[in-house]
């Protein structure tokens, strides 16, 4: 249940976005729904990873809409492409919230494993402040808090 326990939100956003999608971090979890979830209309969905391990079994799922890229370097990897929504979900666990300030411009964050011990140590809430919507879902298993400069999140429901 940790390890997917940010699928019911972004089930949520898929379902209300139209937009391209952004996945920081692949996984056995996210990166099969998103890709099933983009499937039938080709939405363009971009996913960066740079653990091999998880690398070398995401790669199966890169297609003419989903590009599937190693890193070797975050800080140089290109973001700035719109996005309806972005999961920030790779390690280092530091990198987290510099990426997420440099996606202020996606409609939605959703920032994986956002518990209180992890926000103090890595100074999550300082990039968290960045913006004008949060909203924490941590109804089970891990954390996740959803972010947005443009979208209000008072009301928020899964439902």
């Amino acid at each position: 249940m940790r390890f997917g326990s940010h699928l019911p939100i972004l089930m949520k956003l898929m379902e209300i976005t139209s937009g391209p999608v952004l996945e920081l971090g692949g996984g056995m979890y996210s990166t099969p729904f998103l890709h099933w979830a983009c499937f039938r209309t080709k939405r363009p969905l971009h996913t960066f990873e740079d653990h091999q391990f998880y690398f070398d079994n995401i790669k199966q799922y890169e297609r003419d809409f989903h590009k599937v890229e190693f890193v070797t370097d975050w800080a140089s990897i290109d973001i700035s492409g719109p996005w309806s929504v972005a999961l920030v979900d790779h390690n280092p666990l530091g990198r987290r919230p510099v990426e997420t300030r440099r996606l202020s411009h996606a409609e939605y964050i959703v920032f994986h494993d956002a518990d209180d011990r992890s926000r103090k140590e890595f100074n999550y809430k300082g990039a968290f402040d960045t913006f004008k919507y949060s909203l924490l879902f941590n109804e089970v298993g891990a954390a996740s808090m959803i972010l947005s400069n443009t979208h209000d999140l008072k009301g928020f429901t899964l439902i």
